[in-house]
């Protein structure tokens, strides 16, 4: 979208007024014509003077998403692999989490007895 002053003049949308202000002003300074220069003004005036203007905008920018042109796509993340194999005991709900939860009831229900409350494992 030609339109949008931040794909324009290659603005960050996630910069603000003072990055937008140096990066413009570096392009007026550019400008061939004062035709150029008055279009730039009204881009700044636009991104820095109306908050509301530049969050607008900001939203209808595209992102960046494909890096430099000609660069090759990062690499795929490498799968994890876990130290060690999971066992049984991996897999069981921790007495801290079970209390976070609310479920200390449903829990304890089918096996009353499993859980003596001094068993160093499930504090």
């Amino acid at each position: 979208m030609a339109d949008n002053p931040f794909e324009r003049w290659d603005l960050d949308p996630m910069q603000g007024p003072q990055a937008i202000t140096e990066r413009l002003r570096e392009l007026a300074e550019d400008a061939p014509d004062e035709e150029t220069r008055a279009t730039i003004r009204a881009a700044w005036e636009a991104l820095t003077m109306h908050p509301r203007d530049r969050l607008r905008a900001a939203l209808e920018a595209h992102p960046d998403s494909h890096g430099a042109a000609g660069a090759p796509p990062p690499p795929p993340p490498a799968p994890r692999r876990a130290d060690r194999a999971l066992e049984l005991s991996d897999l069981v709900l921790r007495p801290s989490l079970v209390r976070a939860l609310g479920l200390e009831r449903e829990a304890r229900a089918p096996f009353p007895d499993v859980a003596p409350a001094d068993d160093p494992w499930l504090r």
